[in-house]
C-alpha cells in the first residue's frame, strides 16, 4: 500500500466512528411502537365500498333517500319515484340515486330491480358511502337511526397501525394470539375470533364493526366481517 492512501484511510475511518452513534439512535428509533405516542394525523374522509341489499315497502321511501316503491302498475311493472319523478320499472332495471343523509356525508347508490309485488320491493347492488374528516370515537350509536347500511369489508392492518373508521390498534402477534390495543380488557385474539367495535366517525354518523380474524403474522392482521354505517336523526 502506498504511504500516500494512509491518511485518505484514516479520514474515512474517523468520518465511520462518528458516524456510529447516530446511525444505532435512527436504529433504535425505528423499532419504537407508534400506538400510544403521538395521535397519527386524521385521514380527511373514509369511504365504504360494497355489495348492499335493501328492501321497501309499497307505498314507503327507502330510508335516507328520495326512492319510493308506489306498488304494480296495470301493466306488471313497479311503479317507483326517484327524486319525484315517477320511473315505470321492471325486473333487473337500473335505480341510481346519489345524495347526503347527513352533513359531510355522500352515498351512492347503484342498484337493480331484483323482485317486487303488491306489498314490497327488494334493490341490490353496489353502495359507496363517504364520510369527510372523520373522528373515530367510541360510543352507542343511536337506537333508532335515521338509516343505516349493512356492507362487507376487509382490511389488512399493518402492525402499529388502526383499523380504519375506529380507534383499534394492532399491536403485533404474542403468545396470546393477535394482540389489539383500545379493543377491551381482553386484547388478544387468535384466528376467526370476533373484533367488535362500535362509535361514531362524527355527530350523526354512527359504525359498527363485525370482524373476524382471518390471519395474522406479528407484521399485519386481516380481519374480514361488516360494518354497519347508520346515519342518526
Amino acid at each position: 500500500m502506498k504511504s500516500s492512501h494512509f491518511p485518505f484511510l484514516v479520514s474515512r475511518f474517523s468520518l465511520l466512528v462518528s458516524l456510529f452513534p447516530l446511525f444505532s439512535f435512527l436504529v433504535s428509533c425505528s423499532n419504537l411502537p407508534i400506538i400510544g405516542g403521538a395521535a397519527p394525523t386524521p385521514s380527511r374522509q373514509i369511504s365504504y365500498d360494497g355489495a348492499v341489499t335493501l328492501n321497501v315497502r309499497a307505498g314507503e321511501t327507502l330510508a335516507g333517500t328520495t326512492i319510493a316503491y308506489q306498488g304494480k302498475a296495470p301493466d306488471g311493472r313497479a311503479i317507483m319515484s326517484i327524486n319525484g319523478l315517477q320511473a315505470l320499472k321492471a325486473t333487473a332495471d337500473s335505480v341510481k340515486w346519489s345524495g347526503a343523509l347527513v352533513l359531510f356525508s355522500l352515498v351512492d347508490l347503484n342498484l337493480r330491480v331484483v323482485t317486487y309485488d303488491e306489498n314490497n320491493m327488494t334493490l341490490a347492488g353496489t353502495i359507496r358511502i363517504v364520510v369527510q374528516e372523520p373522528n373515530p370515537a367510541p360510543a352507542q350509536p343511536a337506537p333508532n337511526p335515521a338509516a343505516s347500511f349493512l356492507i362487507p369489508v376487509t382490511y389488512t392492518v399493518n402492525k402499529n397501525s388502526t383499523i380504519p373508521g375506529t380507534t383499534v390498534g394492532y399491536v403485533g402477534a404474542k403468545t396470546g394470539g393477535a394482540e389489539f390495543a383500545n379493543l377491551d380488557q381482553f386484547s388478544f385474539r387468535e384466528r376467526f375470533d370476533s373484533v367488535v367495535w362500535q362509535g361514531r366517525l362524527r355527530e350523526r354518523i354512527a359504525v359498527r364493526y363485525d370482524l373476524r380474524v382471518v390471519d395474522f403474522n406479528d407484521d399485519r392482521v386481516i380481519l374480514g366481517g361488516t360494518a354497519n354505517v347508520m346515519f342518526e336523526p
